[in-house]
């Protein structure tokens, strides 16, 4: 493929989601108390991160974040958090999409809901989170690896202006 076909493609199924998921966990998180960096971005990426590692160490008290906040800290927050984030999201949705359909539709699907159902829900929402948490693979596997350097930087790019203008919104709100 082309690197303009390429490009389009990277921002159409990485950058757009990637930049609007950024978008939206800084203004939540901003609007909510949870961060409260509004200068700068490199602050506001400090606080992440050191938010991100409160959470994981369960020794440290941490504030308490709704559940998709919690992933996402539990991904490591930041940009590498949101991808992760936003490339689980993908996974468990196009499986549970899946899913349905193998069982005819969402009523045929609730009527054989069994205890083996959820053991294998349960192991595939664990590979899921591997295989989120390893993101660069699952894009790598997705866009192939010519111009890697390229989606990488077009994803960096729409994560930096989420953020970004979660900032600017949230300065706005508190400012008029």
């Amino acid at each position: 493929m082309d690197v303009f076909g390429n490009l389009f493609e990277v921002i159409w199924k990485l950058a757009i989601p990637v930049g609007g998921l950024s978008f939206l966990m800084v203004w939540w998180a901003l609007r909510k108390g949870v961060l409260s960096e509004t200068g700068g971005l490199k602050a506001l990426g400090k606080e992440i991160e050191a938010m991100g590692k409160r959470h994981k160490d369960k020794k440290k008290e941490s504030p308490r974040v709704n559940p998709l906040h919690g992933k996402w800290l539990k991904f490591g927050g930041g940009f590498y958090g949101t991808v992760a984030l936003y490339t689980y999201g993908l996974i468990e949705w196009v499986e549970i999409r899946e899913t349905i359909e193998r069982f005819g539709g969402f009523s045929s699907f609730i009527g054989e809901l069994s205890i083996n159902l959820f053991i294998n829900m349960f192991i595939n929402g664990l590979m899921n989170f591997i295989a989120a948490i390893s993101w660069p693979v699952y894009w790598i596997r997705e866009f192939g690896s010519n111009h890697m350097w390229i989606w990488f930087l077009v994803a960096y790019g729409a994560y930096w202006l989420g953020m970004r203008m979660a900032q600017w919104l949230v300065l706005k709100e508190r400012s008029g």
